[in-house]
């Protein structure tokens, strides 16, 4: 706050401002109770990662015969290549990374081309088209899953990654459709008119003019999509079977069960720090790009 005191005298008025203390404005109390609990928050996050490291490094034996607590004794990569090799870890991070880039790939460039035209093109119906995209958003996955094995299973695609990807892909069209739009919005028109003006047809306009205008946008939309295919898990355990096919989590799944059976668990810690450190990276070098984005499409979205 600042206080304001006011002299007056034959010559004139005039007034003094006087200002707190800076430390008054930055210790705010609500302020410092947000930073404490995103400083508790980043140490509690910090810290169970750190634990799952520490397991990760000893071997079995010392895992028993030690605190949980207690950094390894003498560390050891053997559980990464075990996990790696023998639970088939390897397998599964590639059965993930080809789900995951497909379906991205194709659901961008479906939810791209649908999201220019429910954006900038007027024609009749659009608003109900928009709406009904945006109905997929409301319909939780164990409503629907039901059906899908059903269908699946009449195409032939049942137990396969090209089964999942379809999936996927349907799954994730309508929130990339509703955060594109948005983004596509708030692009300016005149550009695109002024293309219109030289003879640009209207696809070389999206392509060469809008898409590289939408670039956060889409950068943002293709990581928050990769990122939720690699973690999913309920459609991938119900839809496939075979071992070999199986993606990440639905193969740390059953590398779960099999410690609970073997005691081998150090191995399982292996392989969910294995798991992470794609997430990690992607977040660490894409999270002002992934901000930038949904906040330059929320403007006007």
């Amino acid at each position: 706050m600042t206080d304001v005191i006011h002299h007056s005298g034959d010559v004139g008025t005039h007034t003094v401002q006087k200002r707190n203390p800076p430390w008054r404005s930055v210790f705010h109390p609500g302020r410092l109770l947000l930073y404490v609990f995103l400083v508790s928050y980043c140490l509690t996050s910090v810290g169970a990662f750190l634990w799952i490291v520490s397991i990760s490094l000893k071997s079995n034996p010392e895992f028993f015969s030690t605190s949980p607590w207690s950094p390894p004794k003498s560390p050891t990569l053997d559980n990464y290549r075990e996990a790696w090799t023998t639970a088939k870890i390897g397998t599964f991070v590639l059965n993930s990374v080809i789900v995951t880039v497909v379906s991205v790939v194709v659901t961008l460039v479906v939810s791209s081309m649908a999201a220019y035209v429910l954006s900038r093109v007027e024609f009749r119906g659009r608003n109900t088209l928009t709406t009904f995209f945006l109905l997929g958003l409301m319909i939780p996955g164990f409503l629907i899953i039901v059906p899908l094995y059903f269908l699946l299973r009449d195409l032939h695609l049942l137990g396969s990654l090209y089964g999942l990807i379809i999936v996927y892909i349907a799954t994730q069209i309508p929130f990339s459709i509703y955060v594109l739009t948005g983004f596509f919005r708030t692009l300016p028109q005149e550009l695109e008119e002024a293309a219109y003006v030289d003879g640009a047809s209207a696809l070389k306009v999206f392509v060469r003019i809008m898409l590289p205008l939408a670039a956060p946008g889409i950068a943002s939309v293709a990581l928050l999509n990769g990122l939720a295919i690699w973690n999913e898990f309920f459609f991938a355990l119900v839809f496939l079977s075979d071992e070999s096919k199986l993606t990440l989590p639905v193969g740390l799944f059953r590398l779960s069960i099999n410690a609970e059976y073997s005691a081998q668990w150090t191995p399982l810690f292996a392989g969910l720090v294995l798991a992470m450190i794609p997430v990690l990276i992607v977040f660490g070098v894409a999270q002002e790009r992934i901000t930038r984005g949904l906040t330059l499409g929320a403007v006007k979205g």
